[in-house]
């Protein structure tokens, strides 16, 4: 059983969890940025040397006085498609997973979760490419956001806490970003859902602050409320504290949340959890729909799954391949998660060849290029000997 990282990466800081075996069950533990320092937050950062040797982290900072180009802004910087960032940016995951050595070898190490503030197609490609190095060592990569590693988090606590409502503040010294967690127990499975809203804050103001609490919390139930971000740092809560840990609300502060529930997210990937068993999460960024095929075989309409609903639509493709019919229609079938409702799109084929029933295998690929919208591609493969293929292919998007 190989252990799972979290990796919480932003323009700014990063942090990584690590899975960790004790003698009574897999825990996740931080990893600190120096061996037996409570240190856990590192700057996202490179330092160009005059001779061109690139200092990370850190390091970075310590040989600032050294010359050189401190280069900050790293992840942004790289997802805007500039190959010098997307170096940088590489070098600064390599080393920065290399911190978890410390408390176990990268040989030992599985899988890797990556979770963002909003991960959207630039950031994940940028960092696909950034990762590539541990897919080459045979290590799984998934990238996630932070709703959702609130929710593994949230999930893996005690379960007194999760009886009702859970709510995350994150302040970031200018604004509260709020996550409110919640499950519907009327739906099979149950489905856990994340409702967003961003408050401005600009400085550390107890009543300010006070007032966006009860904004979210007046008329909600809940069990847990969690504080994360630099900008909760310092003792300035007050009379904010008194009201969230009334009607016996438990309260917890730090800011290891996301990556700690990056890792729980990637050891429920490996090893599935008993208690989301019954449970689907879903947020703004999850596919609502499950998508497929209906073709025939051996005489029968079946349905060909390409997109499972629930997934990240970053994350949502497929391929398959099968007969065309002689009417040429790619008919594809999609399936509300919550409704249930089922509707049909169809793909003419109309630029291929015009062959025989079953006569002509079409290579289908679909891809998500945002929550709502997938982009289909259709290739003629031709028919074995018999029909050459006409190298001909149809595009089309489809609206969820």
């Amino acid at each position: 059983m190989g252990r799972v990282i979290g990796y919480d990466l932003t323009d700014s800081t990063a942090q990584i969890s690590i899975s960790m075996q004790t003698a009574e069950k897999e825990e996740v533990q931080s990893v600190p940025v120096f061996a037996g320092s409570e240190k856990y937050v590192m700057p996202v950062a490179a330092l160009i040397l005059p001779d061109g040797e690139v200092r990370y982290g850190e390091d970075a900072y310590d040989k600032k006085g050294e010359g050189g180009q401190l280069e900050t802004g790293l992840l942004s910087k790289a997802a805007s498609g500039d190959e010098k960032y997307e170096s940088l940016l590489k070098g600064f995951v390599r080393k920065s997973m290399m911190l978890s050595s410390v408390m176990a070898p990268m040989n030992e190490v599985e899988r890797v979760v990556i979770t963002l503030p909003v991960p959207d197609d630039r950031y994940v490609e940028a960092i696909e490419k950034a990762t590539q190095f541990l897919r080459d060592e045979g290590i799984s990569v998934r990238i996630t956001g932070y709703p959702e590693c609130f929710f593994y988090y949230a999930m893996n606590q005690d379960a007194h806490l999760t009886m009702n409502k859970i709510v995350l503040f994150d302040y970031n010294g200018s604004a509260v970003r709020t996550m409110l967690l919640s499950t519907r127990t009327d739906m099979r499975p149950h489905v856990s859902m994340v409702e967003e809203r961003v408050f401005d804050l600009p400085m550390k103001d107890d009543m300010g602050f006070l007032g966006i609490a009860r904004t979210v919390l007046d008329s909600e139930i809940v069990s847990a409320v969690y504080l994360s971000g630099e900008g909760f740092e310092g003792d300035w809560l007050k009379d904010s504290v008194t009201y969230l840990l009334e009607r016996r609300r438990r309260v917890f502060q730090g800011r290891n949340l996301y990556t700690k529930g990056a890792c729980y997210a990637g050891i429920d990937d490996r090893d599935g959890n008993p208690m989301l068993e019954t449970c689907r999460f879903f947020d703004d960024d999850k596919v609502g729909t499950g998508i497929g095929i209906q073709t025939e075989m051996d005489g029968q309409e079946v349905y060909v799954p390409l997109i499972d609903s629930g997934i990240n639509w970053y994350e949502a493709k497929g391929m398959t391949e099968f007969m065309l019919g002689e009417d040429q229609e790619i008919r594809i079938r999609m399936e509300n998660f919550f409704t249930k409702d089922i509707r049909y799109s169809v793909i003419r084929a109309d630029a291929f060849p015009k062959r025989p029933d079953r006569c002509t295998r079409v290579r289908l690929k679909v891809k998500m290029t945002d929550v709502s919208t997938m982009h289909c591609e259709a290739e003629d493969l031709g028919f074995g000997e018999i029909f050459a293929s006409s190298g001909e292919a149809v595009e089309a998007d489809i609206y969820l």
